[in-house]
């Protein structure tokens, strides 16, 4: 049984990553470490400046990357993105559905048309996204689809009614999709991140210090997260080092939830 726990599990060379968002903030922070872990990534973002510059900057570190331009609440746009990712070496091993939005507002005055942008691209879109790569894992029987949610989907916070609902719904789609496809060896999970220090999360806290500053003081472990601190989680769930862990909800949130 030597080496059957290796860090070896933690491996992902020859296979091939998508990850959404790719192109700032924990969406790129996922792409390199995935990269590190020996995957080809395929860089997605709808952000197409950003998104050459992050890809740019990734070979000229040395890194297999791919980019391609993608808005995920598009179904056509999915679906060519997934086209892109499967023409690498034609097939898909692992998922992380990063993209996303935050949409926050008293629920009173929540304007209808924000709740419908913030489903349809934070739920609806990492959905299309999970099917559209669905079809080769299940054929290939293994793959591994990573949503971020967040600890918002179990937790209450005033003000943010639709980001919460939208990410509560990822989770509830990581539950569903996990026991449907688990007879095919796809997983499905999610990882809850309490606040993480990206730039987009700065400029929130910004506009609301008092706010944010009361959601830090309620981490037992007294600090915001790093996003390698989150990618930790990510790998795991990518590698075979979790090859039994299916529909789960891995909280990276310093003990917020269970406080």
């Amino acid at each position: 049984m030597a080496g059957q726990y290796s860090t070896d599990l933690f491996r992902l060379d020859d296979r091939v990553a998508l990850v959404t968002g790719a192109a700032s903030g924990m969406g790129l922070r996922a792409a390199y470490g995935l990269a590190d872990a020996g995957a080809h990534v395929v860089a997605a973002d709808v952000n197409s400046g950003g998104l050459d510059e992050a890809v740019a900057a990734m070979r000229a570190e040395g890194y297999r990357v791919t980019g391609a331009v993608a808005d995920i609440s598009d179904q056509e746009q999915v679906a060519q993105m997934a086209e892109t990712a499967e023409s690498v070496s034609g097939h898909v091993d692992v998922l992380v559905n990063c993209a996303g939005i935050g949409a926050r507002g008293v629920a009173r005055d929540y304007p209808l048309e924000l709740w419908r942008k913030v489903i349809h691209i934070n739920t609806r879109g990492s959905f299309l996204c999970a099917r559209a790569v669905a079809p080769g894992m299940i054929a290939r029987r293994k793959g591994s689809i990573i949503n971020i949610a967040s600890c918002a989907a179990a937790v209450g916070w005033p003000g943010s009614v639709g980001y919460q609902v939208s990410k509560a719904g990822l989770g509830q789609m990581s539950r569903s999709l996990g026991v449907e496809w688990a007879p095919y060896n796809v997983r499905v999970n999610s990882i809850a991140p309490g606040s993480v220090d990206t730039p987009q999360n700065q400029q929130e806290e910004a506009r609301e210090p008092e706010y944010f500053a009361e959601r830090l003081r309620r981490v037992p472990m007294g600090r915001r997260a790093q996003p390698e601190e989150v990618v930790g989680a990510i790998l795991f769930l990518a590698s075979d080092a979790s090859s039994m862990v299916t529909g789960n909800l891995i909280a990276t949130d310093g003990g917020y939830i269970a406080s």
